[in-house]
């Protein structure tokens, strides 16, 4: 009896104890900040994907059909989808292996002996006529051991607010720039239930910074969030309507998540003084004159800048005496009265009746790259002076000879040493002459053409045609897949910190009959490495409708021979031998009306504002 009643005791004791400990647990787990339940938010995801990993690898093993292994890699993309944004964002440098591009990147040097890894490639491999079932399986491997990684890392790693928020951000820049285009599932093109799950993980994550003081601004994100994922549910690759979405979804979501940041006094990391990346957070679209830093892609991010920089670069542009023999400067080839180009198939030299081997690329939005000249072989513009100083064919000088001409100028002598007081007897060097230089081209961005005026709201409608053609551009032709809004160069979002080079086995000139490949090697003249040959920087088609011809060999004259060649899927699709060409090969069939489309959207990204100003005299 004795027994039997301090057992009841011992259990009672034990209930009582346990209801304690489950009370203690709640009451903590319901005081966790929102940073550390975003945390667990995102670790839960990631164990989402490791156990689809897991699945997918045993379906691999088992040498399951096509068709069962490309369904379930759709889920397992979208369970990566949910949690890419914080892994994009803190820890950038491994994202490529999770998600990069299934080709050869060189950030980080050279190293022959790196093949793509990741879930494109991994993409690519199913949609082999013969799928490579080891090599599946090894990526899926792969993927375990990174995304393992990565969430110990998130598990231990310090924490803030404003890293959620920030990494949210530039996923929607992601969002708009890249996944509206399929970038990275470009065969499934899976890419609107990619987007629907990333969206609803943002949900998930506002609602955990509720509080009394935010009730409404979360309550409206969270509105336009569902809103924008009911508009999704009957949408695909085809059908849907990007530019509608933008402005009817993504550009409020964004406004009113940058509205919420400050309602709850989560700082931001933006400053004046430290240009640390490209993009401005701060800015409500991509399309705002402010979006990007050019002073980012300078060679002294810091610089700090002067008036008489620009006064001074402008002087130094259009001064013949750079040049060995008096005959060129920069504005030779890079005319202001042409667009800052020369309209020439390739540029002259300084021979009388000597052309080079490459078109006179335009100036205009230049400054919004990370690499120059079309075989990257510049990674700034002050870089990029370098080259054509010592250019045989172009100035054919040295620093030295340049020097000596200007420190025998009355007036430079003056400028450098206004514009340079802090160099003193220094005050013209190659460090000054260049900065100058640059910093003029950099004042040549022009962001104010009717489709940034319409996206930025500042005028409310544009022409239904090129409303098509924008819609074209990041949908059927796939021209966003490479020209990356919103520059439309190959700087990639969502960082814009890199150019890209592709290789579109461009013909000597358009000629879809009896075509013949352009024997310019490209980038790989640089480096030779084989997927590099034929490869060139991607140009920018702000201002094309003025800038004719068109490639790096000025082989194209009208936009219309360019939109027929990317319709035929390059060389490859012409049938020319590239086996390294980047660009699909598949065609395309655009119709006449889509041709007219694509074109009248590149015509409304014109905008040579200002322009009237630059005029060819050092006198100025």
């Amino acid at each position: 009896m004795i027994r039997l009643r301090n057992n009841k005791i011992s259990f009672l004791a034990i209930l009582l104890l346990g209801i304690l400990l489950s009370i203690l647990s709640t009451a903590f787990k319901e005081n966790k900040n929102a940073t550390e339940q975003a945390r667990l938010l995102c670790l839960e995801h990631i164990r989402c994907f490791q156990a689809e990993l897991d699945t997918f690898q045993q379906q691999a093993s088992n040498k399951q059909d096509n068709r069962i292994l490309s369904e379930r890699f759709k889920r397992l993309r979208v369970e990566f989808k949910e949690f890419e944004f914080i892994l994009e964002y803190l820890n950038s440098k491994n994202h490529p292996f999770f998600n990069g591009v299934n080709a050869v990147e060189l950030e980080d040097g050279y190293n022959p002996n790196v093949r793509p890894e990741g879930l494109q490639v991994m993409e690519s491999e199913l949609y082999k006529d013969t799928i490579d079932y080891n090599r599946i399986v090894f990526l899926t491997k792969q993927l375990k051991y990174r995304s393992l990684a990565f969430y110990l890392f998130l598990k231990e790693a310090p924490l803030r607010d404003t890293y959620f928020f920030e990494a949210v951000r530039f996923h929607l820049i992601r969002i708009e720039a890249l996944s509206l285009a399929s970038f990275d599932t470009p065969t499934q093109r899976n890419n609107i239930a990619e987007i629907a799950a990333s969206l609803k993980v943002f949900a998930e994550l506002i609602q955990l910074y509720s509080n009394s003081v935010a009730e409404e601004d979360i309550s409206k994100l969270e509105s336009g969030i569902q809103q924008s994922t009911i508009y999704l549910k009957n949408k695909n690759f085809q059908n849907l309507d990007r530019l509608y979405f933008i402005k009817r979804f993504l550009q409020p979501i964004v406004h009113n998540l940058i509205l919420l940041q400050k309602k709850l006094a989560i700082p931001s990391l933006e400053t004046s003084d430290k240009l640390f990346r490209a993009v401005n957070l701060n800015s409500n679209t991509i399309y705002d004159t402010s979006f990007l830093q050019p002073k980012f892609y300078a060679q002294d991010k810091y610089y700090k800048e002067n008036p008489l920089y620009t006064a001074l670069g402008k002087r130094l542009f259009f001064d013949n005496r750079l040049s060995s023999d008096g005959s060129m400067s920069c504005a030779t080839c890079h005319q202001p009265s042409n667009y800052f180009t020369d309209r020439l198939p390739t540029a002259i030299t300084n021979k009388a009746g000597g052309f080079q081997l490459r078109n006179t690329p335009t100036l205009l939005n230049a400054a919004l790259q990370a690499a120059y000249f079309y075989d990257l072989s510049a990674n700034t513009l002050e870089a990029q002076m370098n080259h054509v100083v010592s250019n045989t064919h172009e100035f054919n000088t040295n620093f030295e000879s340049i020097l000596k001409k200007i420190k025998s100028d009355s007036i430079y002598i003056q400028l450098f040493s206004a514009a340079f007081p802090e160099f003193k007897q220094e005050a013209v060097s190659i460090y000054s002459i260049n900065t100058c230089i640059a910093h003029f081209e950099r004042q040549l961005v022009r962001l104010n053409s009717p489709f940034d005026q319409y996206m930025r709201g500042e005028t409310l409608s544009i022409d239904a045609s090129v409303k098509r053609g924008f819609n074209l551009f990041m949908g059927k032709a796939q021209c966003g897949t490479c020209h990356f809004a919103p520059t439309f160069f190959s700087t990639l979002p969502p960082f814009y910190g890199i150019s890209e080079a592709e290789v579109l086995g461009t013909t000597k000139r358009f000629d879809t009959i009896h075509p013949e490949l352009d024997e310019d090697l490209g980038r790989y003249t640089i480096i030779e490495y084989e997927p590099f040959k034929y490869a060139f920087k991607t140009s920018t088609v702000r201002n094309a409708a003025l800038t004719a011809p068109y490639m790096h060999n000025g082989g194209f004259k009208t936009l219309e021979e360019v939109i027929a060649f990317y319709d035929h899927g390059g060389g490859a699709g012409l049938g020319l031998n590239v086996p390294t060409q980047t660009l699909s090969s598949v065609r395309l069939h655009l119709t006449s009306q889509d041709k007219k489309d694509l074109i009248a959207f590149i015509k409304s990204l014109t905008d040579t504002s200002g322009l009237q100003n630059y005029k060819i005299a050092i006198s100025d």
